[in-house]
Order: C-alpha cells, then structure tokens, then sequence
C-alpha cells in the first residue's frame, strides 16, 4: 500500500480506502503526507482501524480499568461480583478458585470439563466438574433481564430482525450474556478521554467474541488458534469462557504492550471529514457510510488513489457485527447494520452487483490520473469456495467502467490489480452460446499462454487469475453481464453473470491441454503444466535468480526493499514471481551490511568466471588422478571417460539454473553419473527450486543427479588417498541439505 501511495499520489493528494476494514490504508497514506479518508458501514470495524492510529495514555487506561472494576453491582464492586459468577473448586486439591472456562456437552446440558485458577496450586488446575459447577452456572436464568437489555438493544419488539436477534443472543450462555451486558452498560458511561474508551471498547468487542459459545473445546485458551466459525450454530461441546477473566486479559496485555514502547503513532486525525475530502484539512478522517455513497462525502474528481479491499460475504460475520454493534452503540450506524441480521446467506452473484455499484459510484471521484487499486487474498472457506472473490471483483470492475492497466498474484499477499475509471457505457447485447464459446476459447489460449511464458508449473490461483485478466482486457466480461436479456423469457433462460463465466472458465481448464503434476509420492499438487511443453520459456526460477544477480552485479548496493520492486518489475502480470524466490534469490547472491545488500564477493562476475575454470581444471586433474580419461565438452563441462565409455558426467552452474541441466537431457551414456557443480551458497536456492517445481525433483530422481558443492570438490583434491570407492562415499551424501557432521569425517 505503501509503494502505491508513494508512486501514483503527490503530497497532499485524497486517499481513499472504500471499504475501510483496518488501519492500514489510512497509516500508509498519512505517514506518506497524503490526506486519507476511510469509509465503511460496519462501526465494528472502524473501531478496528482507530485503534491501530492512536494509543491510550498508560496511566489513564489504568485508572478508567480501575474505576471500571471498582463500580458498584448492587453493593458490590464489580470484579468481586464477576469473581463470584465463576466460583469453582480446583480439581486437583479442592481450594475455592476461579473458573477460566468450562467445557460443555449442547445436547445434555452439562459441563464435562473445566479449567480453575487455583491461588493453592498457583495456576491452571484442568479436571472434572462437580454439582456446585452445574448450579453456579445455572444460578443465571435464561431469560434475565440481561436477556432482554441484549436484545433488545439489537432489534425492538416490532421490528422483523427480532426473531433473528433472538437466536443471536441465545449464542451466549445466560451467565456470560449477563457479564458482558454488565460490562457494556458500565463502559458505555465511563467518564474517560476517547483513546482511553476506545482501546476498553475494543477490549470489550474481543469479549464479545470470545465470551460466545461458538467454540469447541479444542479452542482452549492454552490450546489451538481460533478459527472463525462458519455457521452461527453452537457446536455439539462448546466453551464457556470467563468474560471478566477475558476483559482483564486483553488491558492487562494493552498495557504491557503499551509499556514495552508497542504503540502505534498517533496520527492527525481532522474534525471534519468533508473538509479533509475537499483539502480544507490535513491528516484523516473515517466515515460510517456505505461505500454506494461515497459520492456524498467526497467531492467528484477529487481523489488521486481509491483502495478497495472487497468485503468477504461473510454471514456470520456481517450478523455477528450487527448484533455487537447494537450492544455497544445507540446509533444510526449501528442501526444500520440490523438489515444483516436477517440475511443468513450472501450470493456471489449479489456480492458482485453490490460491488459493482459502489465501485461505480467511486469511480467519478477519482481524478483524471486516478487510479482504483483492488488487494485482496481469497476467502478460504467463506460462502462456496477460494476462489469466486477473484471472479466476483473482476465482474463487478468491468461492469462499473473500470480498465485494467496492470495486475499481478503473490501467494502471500493475494491479486493486487489496477484500475482507471473510463467511465459507463450499457454492454452491447449478448448471444449466450455464442459468448460462452468465446469466453472458453480465450481463457483457454491464455491459460496455455501462461505457462509457455513461466516456463515451469504454476498454482491454480495465478492461471485463474490470468484467465480473468484475458477477460477483462477483451471486454468479455463487460458483455456478459449483458448475458440476461430484457425479455422475461430470455431471463429465465440464461445464466447468472457470474455463474455464466465461471463456468466458461472452468470449461477452459478441464479441455485445455494441461495436466495436473504430483509430488514424488504421487500426492497431486494445485500445480498446471503443458500437456506439450514445445515452445515454453526458460523457467521463471531461473530467469529470476539471474536477474537477481545482474541487478547485483550493476549496482554497489541496495535496499533489500528496492531490489525486490525491482525483480517484480521486470515480471509483472501473469510473471509475477513468489515472493519466497525472490527474497531466496536476493539472499543466495548478496550480503547484508547494515540495512544494504551487495553482491557476495565470490560472485563478482570476473571472480566467478576465473573460479568456473579453475574448477574445470581441478575436475580434469581429479579425473586423472582416479585413472579415469578426462574430456571436456559435448554438452558437459568435463566428462570422466573408462574404456572409451562416460563414466561420470559434470556440469558447473554459478547461478543454479536447473533447467538447462535437468529438463534438457543432455547425451550422457547410459549408467554415468550425472553431477551439477553448484557453490555452496546456492544449496537453499537449489533446495526451493526442487520444492516448487515437480519437474525437477522427478528428473532428480529419475537420473540420479548429484549435487557438488564448490568447497566439497576442493576438498576432495586435497584428499590424498581419495580413490573410486571413497569417491562413490561422498557422492552419496546429500550437499543440499548441511550434514557437516557426517561430512567432516570423510575430508
């Protein structure tokens, strides 16, 4: 986000992140000297992001903690009273302590499991529960006045949302349900500055989903990561957690964080938005609105980047929202979020015209140099699959106007494409059969197109994302939102949009000529390749590493930053490389002094030239030296001959391109050995490349390739009784992967 703000903005310009789900965007912006302002219609996730661009003062979040655990429950201070919801005995020797959770069995209604602060054992006791659990538990009813504060508070009594709400509520056991309401209406009037009640609000919004029964027991709090759950079902056995143990946790863990120096600096933030979006202010502003009506806040032709992370249709999600959100806030923002809580399931094909229209809606906005910057990773598990976020964004930004200008997939940090907005014109009408056939022909040609340009076996994730970008730049997918035409009878008769071009492209991958590559134990791999590899480039890993040390070898020294924007700048579109190559490759050919890498000495060009005769030589007298006749070329750098047959075959590689060496089968006489020459500082490269392209692991395999590492072979000829069968011994060993110990014997 950064290098976008920093390439296609100047000072002061409008940055907008559209749907605003985080503080990223805004921090990236501000900190360049660039104005930012964020929108989105869910309050839950602004609090996300202001908590990320300022910090409460240590000593206020104490004291507001304090006075908000010191408030009086009746005649009780707060903490004793939720002390005393979570009495429990320790198992292990009987003294009264605390429960952090219980584990409960849904159909019979009956903890199984508990975890107990024990101030005898002086920690966590885990063991059985007694009868004292079950009634402290249930000491709690149902339907407490807690349970009508919550519900109410998401939908009133006459509002169709209240069923909904109901079943929301009930995801709560009736003891956490009356902590959390205790501690919502006791923060909602504590008198404290805004950091100090945003950094307890967040704490509190983190309770809200941990103090659920969504979890099973598996999730402890010494366990497993949480995952988000999908459905809004309690499972079979759930947890019950300590809400009060929780708030503690979660300030007591800000403050320290706090007091170690993690915080995030305090940005300027204007007092009104609309004069920060008409450059009347300084700094950044966020706005709860729908990103449909960002043309209410910003002016038109007034911002010079619009950044757009598609929110994922996410029902869970969006409901658990709404129903916080009404907890927490009485307020025009919150109620807007109540029409989520009716809604149990987003389509795709909603999904994208709901984008679509706000995208549209932003794209007046952008000035004539503007750009719409999409970043997204792909929603593993959200609603039918990995992969329809990708297709839903590229429909939506072809049928709102929008022109692909470059694009490119990063496993690690998913499609990154840019926009311009050229404006809305209505698609041209589309004969379905005709369309489909060319949608399945294009992305076809292009997914073949792909893999001849890498030149080596490339994730479904990529290829899908170039068979779209075909798509977009032809215009197809603008015409196939023409698809369903103005008649009721052709409507009915034809697909969806979205529906319409998925499957056109998973057509064009099932009968393009591709197959599907496994592992060496036969474990099928996401990995495309040419079913005819005729044609196909150099492998992109080799391209990339000799790229690598070029910029090296031209230049004294570089920011590790500005070296890799300079490799992606050469591979950009369905080239990009995985950032895990590139970073391996700038780490095989450079040293780090500082906060500068330069090219190791070893692989100064003239250097490495006179060390690649050397080591012919040294191979040559090597040779020799075992009886063997020594010959140089023939597609080999040196050959040991016996009787007038290869014997052994060995190739040198400073920059550890595989693919000359072991895709390409070089005339070799059956039963020589094949070796690679390869310096030492290549081992992890050499590593990685094996591991990213089954090719070359095979062919490894299949020829019984050996790797020689540099070093390895001078010491070899510094082995006075070195003879064949010793020699056999340490071509056995696998230099690839560091056995000092067992090579340190042999030398």
């Amino acid at each position: 986000m950064s290098t976008y703000v920093r390439r296609l903005t100047r000072s002061g310009d409008l940055v907008v992140d559209l749907f605003c789900q985080g503080p990223a965007v805004v921090r990236e912006t501000v900190t360049a000297g660039r104005r930012a302002l964020g929108l989105s219609v869910n309050p839950v996730l602004l609090v996300a992001a202001r908590m990320g661009l300022g910090h409460p003062e240590v000593d206020a979040l104490n004291a507001a903690f304090t006075r908000l655990a010191d408030s009086l429950k009746g005649d009780v201070p707060l903490h004793r009273y939720m002390d005393s919801l979570y009495h429990s005995a320790c198992p292990t020797c009987g003294a009264p302590g605390t429960a952090a959770w219980l584990a409960w069995d849904r159909d019979g209604d009956y903890p199984f499991e508990k975890a107990v602060r024990c101030p005898r054992c002086e920690g966590v006791q885990e063991g059985a529960p007694d009868d004292a659990d079950v009634e402290s538990a249930r000491r709690v009813p149902p339907r407490a006045l807690a349970y009508h504060y919550a519900l109410n508070h998401v939908a009133p009594s006459d509002h169709p949302a209240r069923g909904r709400a109901a079943e929301l509520v009930e995801l709560y056991t009736p003891r956490n349900l009356s902590a959390l309401m205790d501690l919502a209406m006791r923060l909602e009037g504590l008198e404290t500055d805004d950091e100090t009640q945003l950094a307890l609000t967040g704490a509190l919004l983190d309770c809200f989903d941990a103090g659920s029964s969504l979890d099973p027991p598996a999730q402890t709090p010494h366990g497993e990561e949480r995952t988000r759950p999908r459905t809004l079902r309690v499972p079979p056995r759930y947890l019950e957690r300590n809400v009060w143990l929780c708030f503690e946790e979660r300030v007591l863990n800000l403050v320290h964080r706090l007091e170690a120096g993690d915080r995030p600096p305090r940005l300027p933030q204007a007092e009104e938005s609309a004069a920060l979006a008409r450059g009347e202010a300084q700094g950044y502003g966020l706005v709860g609105r729908a990103a449909r009506d960002v043309g209410q806040v910003i002016p038109p032709g007034s911002a010079a980047l619009i950044f757009a992370d598609p929110p994922r249709p996410d029902a869970v999600f969006w409901a658990l929202s709404a129903l916080w959100a009404g907890w927490l806030w009485e307020s025009p923002a919150a109620r807007r979020l109540r029409p989520f809580l009716r809604r149990r399931r987003f389509g795709w094909e909603w999904h994208w015209r709901v984008l679509g229209a706000a995208l549209q809606a932003a794209g007046p906005l952008l000035t004539p140099t503007g750009r719409l910057i999409t970043l997204f990773t792909e929603p593993q598990g959200v609603n039918g699959g990995s992969d329809v976020l990708l297709e839903s964004t590229c429909l939506a930004t072809s049928d709102a106007g929008y022109t692909l200008e470059g694009w490119g997939y990063e496993p690690e940090t998913g499609y990154q494409m840019t926009w311009r907005w050229t404006g809305t014109e209505p698609a041209p009408p589309a004969d379905a059969k005709v369309l489909g056939r060319h949608l399945r022909a294009t992305a076809g040609q292009r997914l073949v197109d792909t893999l001849r340009k890498r030149g080596e076996p490339t994730g479904w994730a990529l290829l899908h994302g170039s068979a779209y970008v075909e798509l977009v730049e032809r215009g197809l997918l603008r015409r196939a939102t023409a698809v369903p035409k103005e008649t009721k009878e052709a409507k009915e008769n034809s697909p969806p949009a979205l529906a319409f071009t998925a499957d056109a492209v998973r057509h064009a991958f099932e009968s393009a000529p591709l197959i599907w590559l496994t592992d060496s134990e036969g474990k099928k791999r996401e990995l495309g390749w040419l079913a005819d590899p005729g044609g196909a480039g150099e492998p992109l890993a080799d391209r990339v590493g000799t790229l690598v040390w070029e910029l090296l070898a031209k230049r004294r020294t570089w920011e590790r930053e500005k070296l890799v924007d300079a490799v992606y700048a050469q591979f950009p579109g369905a080239l990009t490389p995985d950032l895990k190559l590139v970073e391996m490759c700038a780490d095989s050919y450079s040293v780090q002094e500082g906060a500068t890498l330069h090219l190791r000495p070893e692989d100064n060009p003239l250097q490495r030239a006179a060390e690649i005769e050397v080591t012919r030589d040294d191979l040559a007298e090597l040779g020799r030296r075992l009886g063997f006749h020594v010959r140089r070329g023939g597609g080999w750098d040196v050959c040991w001959l016996e009787e007038g047959r290869e014997t052994y075959a060995f190739a040198i590689s400073a920059t550890v391109a595989l693919g000359p060496y072991l895709l390409t089968r070089r005339p070799v006489d059956e039963g020589a050995q094949r070796c690679l020459i390869v310096p030492g500082g290549r081992a992890g490269l050499v590593d990685l490349k094996l591991q990213r392209d089954p090719r070359l692991a095979q062919a490894v395999d299949a020829d019984e390739w050996q790797f020689i590492k540099f070093r390895h072979l001078r010491r070899l000829l510094q082995e006075e009784d070195l003879d064949r069968h010793a020699l056999k011994t340490v071509l056995g060993l696998d230099p690839i992967v560091e056995r000092e110990a067992a090579q340190i014997p042999l030398f």
